[in-house]
């Protein structure tokens, strides 16, 4: 069974010892209602393959809150993002769906502890080359090949390989 968790959820309430998974990439913002979230279609696929753990999903249960002037959010995902087994990134960027924190997180993660990171993105999205670039780059000084850390490009790719991640760092 999903237990997906939101904002409205104190990360004190998660049970870090299940499986769990935080959905990062660009995020649909409350001033947005023109724009669809990818992660309701990232949550279908983990029910199709009968996932069983936590979904972190950095969003709010009504899509019109706003997150302006909420400071305590990025602790709330830094939080969730430190505890979490696996880190799954799916950036579909556009040049209204930009995700500029996404581009400081996966930097960030893969400096960090890139064997919990997922990483996959549409072949179409927006000037997405650069993380790319460093995706293969921070591989090849830590001598992995690409079929060690690929980039998929599907979400029903990414997440496959995000749940088949967590299952190996049991």
């Amino acid at each position: 069974m999903i237990n997906e968790i939101r904002y409205e959820t104190p990360m004190l309430e998660v049970d870090f010892s299940r499986f769990t998974v935080f959905l990062a990439g660009p995020t649909v913002r409350g001033n947005q209602p023109h724009l669809k979230s990818w992660r309701p279609d990232a949550v279908e696929l983990f029910r199709k393959y009968a996932f069983d753990g936590n979904l972190i999903i950095p969003e709010f249960s009504v899509s019109t809150e706003s997150d302006q002037y909420r400071y305590d959010l990025p602790v709330w995902e830094f939080e969730g993002l430190r505890k979490c087994k696996i880190i799954m990134f799916w950036i579909p960027r556009t040049r209204e769906l930009i995700g500029l924190t996404t581009n400081f997180e996966l930097g960030y993660w893969i400096a960090k502890d890139r064997s919990k990171v997922v990483y996959g993105r549409p072949d179409d999205a927006y000037r997405i080359k650069y993380s790319d670039i460093m995706w293969h780059e921070d591989g090849k000084i830590n001598g992995l090949s690409d079929q060690d850390f690929p980039i998929y490009n599907t979400l029903e790719k990414t997440v496959e390989a995000a749940i088949i991640k967590v299952n190996k760092n049991e």
